[in-house]
Formats: C-alpha cells, sequence, structure tokens
C-alpha cells in the first residue's frame, strides 16, 4: 500500500514554512512518520540550507530526501510563482524502495553522473523503476546526463527538471538527506511495485506543415525544402512580429524529432528548441541543438491558449489510463516560461489537473528545462510540462 500526502506553504521563515509544508503532507498521507520526503523551494530558502534540511528531517521523520530549489513550486492546491515558497511530498510505503542520491561538482562531469546514477539506479532494474533527475540548469549538460545514463544502464524511465531560481541569485540549490549543494545533481530512484503514466504536454503549438532541413551543419540550417532557411521564416513573421524580429524570437521556434531515427515531428513526437542566431547576408537559422540534412522539422509557435488546449488533450490521456483509478500520487514538471508568464495568470496548469483527474499527492515545480522519455529514450525538453502519475500495481 502507498500512503502519500503532499503540502505547500508561503510563510517567510525557513523553518516554519517547512514545518506547515510537512504537517499537511502528514496529515493528508494519514501517518505521523515518512519513509520519503521529496521537497521543491525557492532559492530565498536555500540561503538558510543546513535550517532548511534539518526542519524538513524533524518536520517528515523521513529517511530518503531528495529535492530542489526552483523559480515557483506547486502542489494540487496551487501554484506558487514571483514569492518565497516550500511544497513538500511525503510517502509511506512497502511497494516502493527509495535511493536518494547526490553527485558533486556536476560542472564538465556529466558522463562521470550519469555512470553513477545508472549504477544506483540499475540495481532494481529488475522491478518497476523510475529516475527523478534535477541537475543543476546552469552547470550540467542534461543531455550528455541522460546519454551517459541509457549508455551504462539502458533505458530507464526518467523524469525531472532543471533545479532553477528567481534568476537573481543566478545559482540553483540541490538537495539530498542533511545536504544542500550547488553545481550538482540530486534525485531519486524509485523502484518497486508499482505503475508510471507518463505524459507531456507542450507549450508550443506547430504552426507549420512538417518540412525537410536540406542542406545543415553542426547547429546551422542552410535550407529549408530547398530555399533559405531565414527566407522560411521570414515568411511566418506577420504583423508585429514582422517589425520587431526580437519579440519573433521569444515566440517562435523550431520543433525537431525527438526520436531521430523515426525523423517524425507528428504530434507529441517532437521537441522544442530555441532559435539561437540569424544570418541575413547567408540566410542561415541557428538553432539550440544539432541538426542534419534529411531531418524533419516544423515552426512553432508559443500561444497560451493553445496551450490549454494541448494541457486538456495530455490530461484527457492521462484520464483514460487510468480508467477510474486515483493515482497515489504524481510529479508535475513544469517549465519556467509556462504559468503565469504564458497564461496571463498563475494556476492553470493545477486547475486543469484537479478538474479533470481530480484530488490526489501532487508536488512540482518550474524549472530551467524538463525530462521524460519519449517511447525508449528519454529527451531533454523546453516549454512543456512533465507528468507522472504513480499508481500501486
Amino acid at each position: 500500500m502507498i500512503r502519500a500526502g503532499a503540502g505547500q506553504s508561503s510563510r517567510s521563515a525557513t523553518k516554519d514554512a517547512v514545518a506547515e509544508a510537512g504537517a499537511q503532507a502528514l496529515a493528508e498521507a494519514g501517518i505521523s512518520r515518512a519513509d520519503t520526503a521529496v521537497a521543491f523551494f525557492t532559492a530565498e530558502h536555500a540561503g538558510r540550507s543546513n535550517e532548511l534540511a534539518e526542519s524538513l528531517s524533524a518536520a517528515t521523520g523521513a529517511e530518503n530526501i531528495t529535492g530542489c530549489s526552483a523559480a515557483g513550486v506547486l502542489t494540487a492546491a496551487g501554484e506558487v510563482e514571483g514569492s518565497r515558497g516550500v511544497a513538500v511530498l511525503v510517502y509511506q510505503s512497502d511497494q516502493i524502495h527509495s535511493q536518494p542520491f547526490l553527485f558533486q561538482p556536476l560542472r564538465e562531469r556529466d558522463e562521470i553522473a550519469g555512470d553513477e546514477i545508472a549504477r544506483q539506479a540499475s540495481r532494481s532494474a529488475a522491478e518497476d523503476c523510475l529516475v527523478v533527475l534535477l541537475p543543476d540548469t546552469y552547470n550540467g549538460h542534461p543531455q550528455r546526463l541522460l546519454g551517459s545514463i541509457e549508455n551504462h544502464a539502458g533505458f530507464l524511465p526518467v523524469i525531472g527538471a532543471g533545479a532553477s531560481e528567481s534568476g537573481m541569485a543566478r545559482t540553483t540549490y540541490q538537495l539530498c538527506g542533511g545536504t544542500v549543494a550547488t553545481n550538482a545533481v540530486a534525485g531519486m530512484a524509485l523502484a518497486g511495485a508499482f505503475r508510471t503514466h507518463i505524459d507531456i504536454t507542450q507549450g508550443c503549438q506547430p504552426i507549420t506543415e512538417p518540412m525537410k532541413i536540406t542542406k545543415a551543419e553542426g547547429n546551422l540550417i542552410y535550407e529549408i525544402d530547398h530555399r533559405p532557411a531565414l527566407e522560411v521564416f521570414a515568411r511566418l513573421l506577420k504583423g508585429p512580429l514582422a517589425e520587431d524580429l526580437r519579440r519573433a524570437l521569444m515566440v517562435l521556434f523550431v520543433g525537431l524529432p525527438a526520436d531521430k531515427s523515426q525523423n517524425s515531428v507528428a504530434p507529441g513526437q517532437y521537441v522544442i528548441r530555441n532559435i539561437v542566431g540569424l544570418d541575413p547576408g547567408k540566410g542561415i537559422l541557428g538553432v539550440a541543438d544539432e541538426v542534419h540534412e534529411g531531418q524533419a522539422l516544423i515552426f512553432a509557435l508559443r500561444d497560451g491558449q493553445r496551450a490549454r488546449d494541448d494541457l486538456n488533450q495530455m490530461l484527457q490521456r492521462q484520464g483514460e489510463r487510468l480508467a477510474g483509478e486515483k493515482p497515489a500520487f504524481g510529479f508535475y514538471f513544469n517549465c519556467c516560461a509556462r504559468g503565469a508568464s504564458l497564461y496571463g495568470m498563475e494556476g492553470i496548469d493545477t486547475a486543469y489537473i484537479r478538474q479533470i483527474l481530480g484530488d490526489f499527492p501532487l508536488i512540482g515545480m518550474f524549472g530551467g528545462y524538463e525530462l521524460a522519455p519519449l517511447g525508449r529514450s528519454n529527451h531533454l525538453f523546453a516549454y512543456t510540462g512533465v507528468l507522472a502519475l504513480i499508481t500501486e500495481k
């Protein structure tokens, strides 16, 4: 049996915030002491790292503790953006074995970190397994980290997000047990008798039919469908976007195949990447990923209403998979470019989750990027929400 609960607090004092969130979580779970606790906290609380870790242990009684700093936190009760916040998930179960981990320093050591994480996670690979990964956004290379885990352990489903902060500190924090670190990757490997239902929702939606990259090198696209790449891009610019290129680059992106072997940009099969440079003289687009000739491509628009529609569709899919079963608990990793900055108001994602899936223990954060499996491989996502639901087996 899995007994879980979640709580959140916006109190300014770290000790009080952790105590309040932890008490709410234990009360929802109906337990006095947890096996495992996951905490997300805004960077203001990380400045009191010893107090944060000690308070979390005292409030929950958990021996297995992990978490990280975030630009915002969330539970089923709502979302906290732009202010102090702490969210805590606890659970107690004889079905799930949880193994927290912390690797530091992370900078330029992603392959080594992936090897170590794979060793810990693969010990229980014969059982159902899920890896929660919380790397430092500023010092890690998530694609290298994911690749190293897969190289050493094969496919293990990974969910998570880049640890983040408000943008003022320029430092993120990773939590494991009684340690709060920087320039690290924290997380937890879950193994045992449970089911995981993972799906994603994109904040950017296609505005073109699939195209083909016909000339490219590295991250530079020279031609799309045998026409200069910048010319193809420019034809999409209408009205104010045509007059303000900087604004256009904030809302228009490219979508590339998540699975390069399938080379598909069908719904749910692509990853969003920023356009990072333009060369009007040569007609070149630079994008935030490596591309190659023959690769499929779409252009996508960041738009609040389209994002709501996609969120609704993702939750409907999750509801069909659950077939009436209530999740024991869940994780929601949301991009820090979603939330109020996308919709114009706070709380949209969690409101949709409650409305469609009902009330259950949920914890989440606004991260620098998102991590999730698509097919039999894990991927780096942007402008995306990742929802992972845990049910009893």
